[in-house]
């Protein structure tokens, strides 16, 4: 493609005053896309291609010097590529309402050339837009900035120059609305382009800076239609556009075996697991086929989320599931005659046993003393789960010293009971009812696994039924650090010989408390996985520097050797301190409810430690008449803007504008890992600022030093 691209005389490219001349060459660009999609289909387009390749071939017969004939060559390889490129993508055309997201300008021994980034390939004899996630050059858009010279392996030739010009740009309705570069970013307002890199800095205009699951992929403005305000920079680019080289690096690593990330609060994780699922799925759709790969997440609320999120990569009909559900209706597939009810009083020793990495190696020496077929699943697991010295000594061998004797017994007595109640059919006590624990259903899938080969499913899909392996093409997990061993061997065990798998999480935002999750080493030890590397994401895209700085601070000793980097500055963290909820309430309820005058896009959670305190505090700034407020008790989450009030558990794996996390007491948040944990899960679900606000004696994990609001009275720290 030549350049400069479109015609000076351009009607959207005219020169104004209000436009800085960044903004006007992308209009200019534009309008070429734009008069090109509307020309060229993809026949006409190959039939042009073609004959120019006739052309340049009966050229040939003419007498010619011969620097002539290998100018007339090489101009016939690049017209043969071009026919190649478009028939790899029958297309041949973009969505013209939001045809790319991304620019570059290469300068090499092919000249200098513009190329355009987006979902799909177009090329013409003056565009060329590449899809992202097929075309080898596009990699230098991730790999190198702007001004950075570059030696790579482009299409199995050797390709070396330097990247004159990067860019990223949101159109929307076929509109230009924002362009980024290095030093500026330029948003529409009106008439008007506005340079908002300087006023990100200030302390307010948060609006709109977390991701939503409707600002992915759709190239449309962010918000909810009536909206009176909010910041002006509502068009947020492609998310695709914004993956760094570590992040391309994983998303198009091999297809087959294990891909472990061990990724910081808002290092983009998920992000990353979800684009190798569409990468993968693009670049061998028989192999990898959407409706045969499984996602695997924390809670409903990250469930959908991620379902709205893949549409717009282009991937339909993944299965998104949390664990429980999952296990749930393989196990009563599998074990038909088990009871349906699952108790709610488990003893957290017991739970802390169930999924205990010595059980895991436990069950796996099963499979390999009795070998499979020779005992019944379900009969091992009342035998030995019964028997105090298989327990004891397994624990003696595995796990020494991470239980007492006295622990023991009352596991074992406990799962006595539990036997004796589904093998009587009925309990003692009217209150007694034959049931599981939720921790039994992994268990019992990876004694089927050991003893009985793979999980079976039918050519429908339905679990337990026919003889057909359960196995997905591609498996990803996310906050894999909140599962237990045995529930990873259990599902790494359904993908297969090739083992397609990604495993995401951050032992730094473990919030399943009972659960043994130490280290990736650890663990993937006892997944007979030690082999594998674990790919560390260092820089946090979410939170701001500051934000970062603190939820490093109440980790502690938790906190990773290596600090975590985040580039983007923000407002400094706030910790309001009161003497109680009311006074807390007087002060918060009128500032919640000026932000959202101010700020109507704007996405507020505020948090507590539970779901009773959730409640309560809804109730508060209900009385307070906080707009757009909404208790969330269900993970039943809007993914729009407004206030809403739950727990921080509820809300792992989200994001928001503003985050308030309220009730930071020594009561609710003590100086132990499990508050470590949770306190440092909240922290990082803000992206621009966050307020601790305490209403009693503040919490010994809220650093010092942190501003609060002076002039207000003496009890305001």
């Amino acid at each position: 493609m030549g350049h400069p691209m479109g015609s000076p005389d351009s009607a959207a490219a005219k020169s104004s005053t209000k436009r800085p001349p960044e903004v006007v060459e992308e209009l200019r660009v534009l309008d070429t896309v734009k008069e090109n999609l509307a020309r060229l289909k993809a026949g006409p387009a190959q039939a042009d291609l073609g004959a120019t390749l006739v052309s340049l071939r009966d050229s040939l017969a003419d007498e010619k010097l011969p620097e002539d004939i290998s100018s007339i060559m090489e101009q016939m390889d690049r017209t043969a590529a071009l026919m190649n490129q478009q028939a790899k993508h029958a297309e041949g055309t973009a969505d013209p309402m939001s045809p790319y997201f991304a620019r570059m300008t290469l300068s090499d021994e092919h000249g200098k050339r513009s190329i355009l980034l987006g979902k799909t390939t177009f090329i013409s004899d003056r565009v060329r837009i590449v899809d992202w996630r097929n075309a080898p050059i596009s990699r230098l858009f991730y790999q190198y900035g702007e001004g950075d010279e570059y030696d790579e392996v482009v299409n199995g030739r050797s390709v070396s120059g330097e990247v004159l010009l990067r860019r990223t740009m949101t159109i929307a309705d076929g509109e230009l609305l924002r362009v980024q570069t290095d030093d500026a970013t330029f948003v529409r307002h009106g008439d008007d382009w506005v340079d908002m890199r300087s006023r990100e800095a200030r302390l307010s205009g948060g609006a709109g800076t977390a991701i939503r699951p409707d600002m992915l992929g759709t190239g449309h403005s962010v918000g909810t239609k009536g909206a009176h305000g909010g910041r002006h920079d509502k068009h947020l680019p492609e998310i695709a556009s914004l993956l760094d080289p570590d992040q391309f690096k994983l998303i198009t690593s091999k297809d087959s075996g294990l891909v472990v990330i061990q990724g910081s609060a808002g290092s983009g994780k998920t992000t990353v697991g979800l684009h190798r699922i569409a990468w993968l799925a693009f670049q061998n759709p028989n192999l990898f086929r959407p409706e045969h790969m499984l996602i695997v997440v924390f809670s409903r609320a990250l469930a959908a989320y991620i379902s709205k999120v893949l549409p717009a990569l282009g991937v339909d009909g993944v299965r998104v599931s949390e664990l429980g559900p999952w296990a749930e209706r393989l196990r009563k597939a599998h074990y038909p005659n088990l009871p349906d009810l699952y108790s709610d009083d488990t003893p957290a020793v017991v739970t802390r046993f169930k999924t205990h990495t010595a059980v895991l190696k436990m069950i796996d020496e099963l499979g390999r003393r009795r070998g499979k077929g020779e005992a019944s699943p379900r009969e091992l697991f009342e035998e030995l789960f019964t028997n105090k010295e298989w327990i004891a000594e397994g624990l003696a061998r595995h796990a020494p010293q991470a239980f007492t004797e006295a622990e023991v017994d009352r596991i074992h007595r406990w799962c006595v009971r539990q036997s004796f109640l589904r093998d009587d059919g009925h309990g003692s006590h009217e209150d007694e009812v034959p049931s599981l624990d939720r921790e039994d259903d992994p268990i019992l899938l990876r004694l089927w696994q050991v003893l009985r080969g793979s999980l079976k499913t039918d050519d429908k899909g339905s679990a337990g039924k026919g003889k057909k392996p359960l196995q997905y093409d591609h498996l990803m997990v996310d906050e894999a650090q909140d599962l237990s061993p045995i529930e990873l061997a259990v599902l790494i065990g359904c993908s297969g010989e090739r083992q397609s798998v990604t495993l995401a999480g951050d032992v730094a935002q473990k919030v399943m408390e009972h659960r043994e999750f130490p280290s990736w080493i650890e663990v993937l030890d006892a997944l007979r996985l030690g082999h594998i590397d674990v790919s560390p994401l260092q820089v946090s895209y979410r939170s701001t520097r500051q934000i970062m700085e603190v939820a490093r601070q109440v980790l502690g000793p938790l906190a990773p050797a290596e600090p975590i980097t985040a580039p983007r500055d923000g407002a400094p963290v706030g910790h309001l301190r009161f003497r109680s909820k009311g006074e807390a309430a007087t002060w918060l309820g009128p500032a919640l409810s000026d932000l959202m005058r101010r700020e109507a896009l704007a996405s507020v959670a505020v948090l507590t430690v539970d779901q009773a305190a959730a409640r309560d505090w809804y109730q508060i700034l209900e009385r307070s008449q906080v707009p757009y407020l909404n208790l969330v008790d269900d993970q039943d989450f809007s993914f729009s803007p407004g206030v809403e009030v739950t727990d921080i558990r509820s809300s792992k794996g989200l994001e928001f504008d503003y985050v308030v996390v309220v009730g930071v007491d020594s009561e609710a948040f003590p100086a132990k890992d499990p508050s470590r944990h949770l306190l440092h899960v909240g922290a990082t679900r803000a992206a621009h600022q966050l307020w601790l606000v305490s209403t009693g004696t503040p919490s010994p994990l809220v650093p010092d030093g942190l501003p609060g609001l002076p002039g207000l009275d003496d009890t305001v720290g």
